[in-house]
């Protein structure tokens, strides 16, 4: 069960997620793009992971794993905060060896 913010307060009244991100929604006009300083490319941008991040802390997932497995079964988090190509981790072997995901 979702915790409140006010945990002695008996009427349990739980933000949605919308109702977070709404306001973050306006600065990001004003924000420089995330840009990846490696060779592999980035799979989410700032927005995605900032979603994934309100996400995992109204969910109360337990670890990244487990948010990164919700991303790619849970239809909301399909839909509106995974980025539209899907999360997806490659083979160990292709970054070890550098080649092209």
């Amino acid at each position: 069960m979702p915790r409140t913010f006010h945990p002695h307060d008996k009427k349990q009244n739980v933000p949605s997620f919308h109702e977070l991100w709404q306001p973050v929604e306006n600065v990001f006009i004003s924000m420089p793009p995330l840009e990846a300083r490696g060779n592999r490319p980035l799979q989410m941008n700032f927005e995605h992971q900032l979603k994934s991040l309100v996400f995992f802390h109204l969910e109360e997932h337990t670890s990244g794993r487990h948010l990164l497995q919700i991303l790619e079964e849970d239809d909301f988090a399909r839909k509106v905060i995974a980025p539209p190509e899907g999360v997806k981790n490659p083979p160990a072997e292709q970054v070890a060896l550098g080649l092209p995901l």
